[in-house]
């Protein structure tokens, strides 16, 4: 086995090599350098608001080897990250393979215990971020995991002492001094030309019309007290309709289709219904045409801020201080003494979730119509 050389990056065990040629007789041999491991599953928000970390990791190591490994729906995400070398997607067949190699560094960043086990069990050099104590509770895998983990066990810190956002605290784990970087999501160029042509049948031009994107959903089986009304919504349309001429998309996943369509049959040519079709990295395509998107907390904000449009967040239940913006847009709260709580249903919440309901579609129509100015004007 020694004419073989395994660590290059042009290999991956199976024959024939890209370059087509022996090892032995090959001058194009590239080491893959020190070998990292990131082990952030499913949470697709949380996975996007990770992606920072590959700045760091490439800060901190000259020239890094970067597997992640993910859950199916997320890999899209990061098969195109620049950054990323290797996706790998979570089975129970990857375990096995994951556990026979080894590397310089496991991070393992999501509260979870079945990835908390698994970071321990792959050899590695170095590990960051969540462990798994003999209890079986979830633990610091070490020191310098501490701050990072302490977030995820205890409320009063991520709510009342926490001011950084996850990119930050990511910056923290690693080591590296945070310098702003931002999320990394890239739509291929078909993906953009999807986005392009769906807008062209439904007689928008990005490089014609302003566009605002209403995306109704927000977490509504997992977290629906994250949800902002629908009848705000339909509110906040009207509004738009009456002060600008900009295009108003109403944008979803297949929870929203039903929903979307009626907010399009009852506000007719105010809405634009883009239908909810699209593949993740497709949507993320239609975003990035967009000026301007309002949304509560959820995945749909993140690949907003992801693609740099601008931003309405709306947050109730959730703290607004881990989500980063970079400065385009705007973060609204209803300021209440029991928010953020991260009660995740209505039944749970003594208030009927009045710091949702509270931000008013007048409140949210205010800040979208600024944040338009400052999209349409340039200013990130």
């Amino acid at each position: 086995m020694s004419s073989y050389k395994l660590d290059c990056r042009q290999f991956n065990g199976y024959k024939p090599c890209p370059r087509d040629s022996r090892c032995e007789e090959c001058d194009q041999y590239t080491p893959k350098g020190p070998r990292v491991l990131v082990l952030r599953v499913t949470q697709l928000g949380n996975i996007v608001k990770s992606t920072p970390i590959l700045h760091a990791l490439h800060r901190r190591f000259e020239d890094p080897w970067i597997t992640w490994v993910c859950s199916s729906t997320a890999a899209p995400m990061l098969r195109g990250n620049p950054l990323v070398n290797e996706v790998i997607e979570y089975t129970w067949e990857a375990v096995p393979l994951l556990m026979a190699r080894s590397f310089d560094l496991v991070l393992s960043l999501e509260a979870n215990r079945a990835e908390a086990a698994l970071g321990q069990l792959i050899p590695a050099r170095e590990r960051l971020g969540f462990g798994m104590h003999e209890s079986g509770s979830l633990m610091p895998i070490n020191e310098q995991s501490e701050d990072y983990v302490a977030l995820s066990l205890s409320n009063e810190k991520r709510f009342r002492e926490n001011p950084k956002t996850l990119a930050e605290l990511c910056f923290d784990l690693v080591g590296v001094p945070y310098g702003g970087e931002e999320y990394i999501l890239c739509p291929s160029d078909e993906d953009m030309a999807y986005a392009r042509s769906l807008l062209a049948d439904l007689g928008v031009d990005p490089e014609r019309d302003a566009i605002i994107a209403l995306a109704t959903g927000g977490d509504t089986n997992r977290f629906p007290n994250k949800d902002w009304p629908i009848e705000h919504f339909a509110e906040l349309a009207r509004i738009l309709h009456e002060r600008t001429d900009a295009r108003v998309l109403l944008l979803g996943g297949p929870l929203e289709r039903e929903v979307n369509a009626r907010l399009a049959e009852e506000l007719g040519d105010a809405v634009i219904d883009t239908g909810c079709g699209h593949s993740m990295m497709q949507f993320a395509a239609l975003m990035s045409l967009c000026d301007v998107s309002v949304s509560a907390d959820s995945f749909v904000f993140h690949v907003a801020v992801a693609v740099k449009t601008h931003v309405v967040g709306l947050f109730g239940p959730t703290p607004p201080q881990e989500m980063a913006i970079f400065g385009r847009g705007r973060k609204l709260v209803t300021e209440m003494p029991c928010a953020p709580c991260y009660i995740r249903r209505p039944e749970g919440c003594p208030h009927g979730v009045a710091c949702m309901i509270g931000l008013t579609p007048e409140m949210v129509a205010h800040a979208t119509l600024e944040v338009l100015a400052e999209a349409r004007a340039g200013g990130e």
